[in-house]
């Protein structure tokens, strides 16, 4: 009997000091949603990657968006964000190609958010965005400009 108390205050000790000892936490999400401190990485990152592109060739131009990346889950986001640039800039996004002036295309090569780093004061994510914007003539059948695609952002809590 006092075996198996000793036994059993070793392991409770041993999971106490192993769980106050662990310094880097994995984000753990659904497929569908990401906690608050990720999303705003990965959006501030989307910002910062797209803030070098001159959306003012999409003015009164009917654009049709194709996004094309690894992973599904965040391409209806990226849609809409260049989606509402376009708005923005005063051009009309549609849904099929054969009646857009403009196509753009989106290859998003990384687009997520790495480990939530425990520090003694704080909690660390990253988010990352790194891909290709290529904005095409589709009457002229012309390429007009290809930009490159790459942020990182910390994000503190």
């Amino acid at each position: 009997m006092k075996t198996a108390i000793a036994l059993l205050g070793l392991l409770l000790g041993a999971n106490i000091l192993w769980g106050c000892s662990s310094t880097i936490t994995q984000a753990q999400r659904e497929e569908s949603a990401r906690p608050g401190i990720e999303q705003r990485a990965l959006s501030r990152a989307m910002d910062e990657a797209f803030s070098t592109v001159d959306f003012s060739v999409v003015g009164n131009k009917r654009v049709y968006v194709e996004t094309q990346g690894l992973s599904k889950l965040d391409m209806p986001f990226v849609t809409s964000l260049i989606s509402s640039k376009i708005i923005e800039n005063g051009g009309l996004p549609v849904d099929k190609e054969e009646t857009a002036d403009i196509k753009t295309l989106t290859i998003v090569k990384v687009s997520g958010t790495d480990e939530v780093k425990r520090r003694i004061l704080s909690d660390k994510v990253t988010g990352q965005f790194k891909g290709t914007f290529t904005l095409v003539d589709i009457k002229q059948q012309k390429v007009i400009k290809t930009y490159k695609l790459d942020a990182e952002v910390d994000e503190i809590r």
